[in-house]
């Protein structure tokens, strides 16, 4: 048998579909990560793992599934660099803070995605410059921090080696178009990770 909607149940669907839509479309913001964050901490009633998990469960609710930790770009022994996003790097944040007892409210909020160096011995492939591609088009840093310093081993042996961070827009990697990030190095090749949709569906 044929099951047929009256006009009124497949209004009521339409309506439905249309603001779930709509919440999924929704940005995350500062004020609104905050908000869930200060619900939580009252639900968890000084369970810092309670105050996490009630943190995570409003942020699913509300946006969708998310990534916890940083992704991975390049990780050697002498080498890493990883991509970290606004909503990744408060959780981690909260967790530290709650480890220490320190007030939530001053966990800062950054709104860009970070890609950070970390050279790891005085050999590593020096990283000059990183570069974002969405659709092929290159994405201009909203910051870069990423400088020449000088390492030290324990030996007493001394290399000067770019480090730090280069900040992109989230709107780079927005769902809706491959994203490409490449680390470049002073000499060799160059290191690079591609993000497909469903990847980019869990960066906030």
């Amino acid at each position: 048998m044929l099951l047929r909607l009256t006009p009124l149940v497949a209004l009521i669907a339409f309506v439905l579909a249309v603001d779930l839509v709509a919440q999924r479309r929704e940005p995350m913001t500062q004020a609104a990560v905050r908000a869930l964050a200060k619900e939580a901490e009252a639900e968890g009633r000084g369970d810092k793992n309670e105050i996490v998990m009630a943190l995570d469960k409003r942020v699913r609710a509300r946006w969708g599934d998310f990534e916890s930790f940083p992704v991975t770009i390049v990780r050697r022994e002498d080498l890493s660099i990883v991509l970290s996003t606004p909503f990744m790097t408060y959780r981690r944040t909260l967790a530290e803070y709650l480890r220490m007892e320190d007030p939530l409210a001053k966990i800062p909020w950054i709104p860009t995605a970070v890609v950070s160096v970390s050279p790891g011995q005085l050999g590593a492939p020096d990283i000059t410059e990183v570069v974002v591609e969405r659709g092929g088009k290159v994405v201009a840093p909203a910051e870069n921090l990423l400088k020449p310093m000088s390492f030290t081993n324990g030996s007493g042996d001394t290399a000067v080696i770019h480090a730090g961070e280069i900040r992109f827009p989230m709107s780079a990697f927005a769902p809706g178009a491959t994203v490409t990030i490449s680390a470049i190095p002073k000499t060799g090749e160059r290191f690079t990770l591609t993000l497909d949709e469903s990847q980019l569906q869990t960066l906030k």
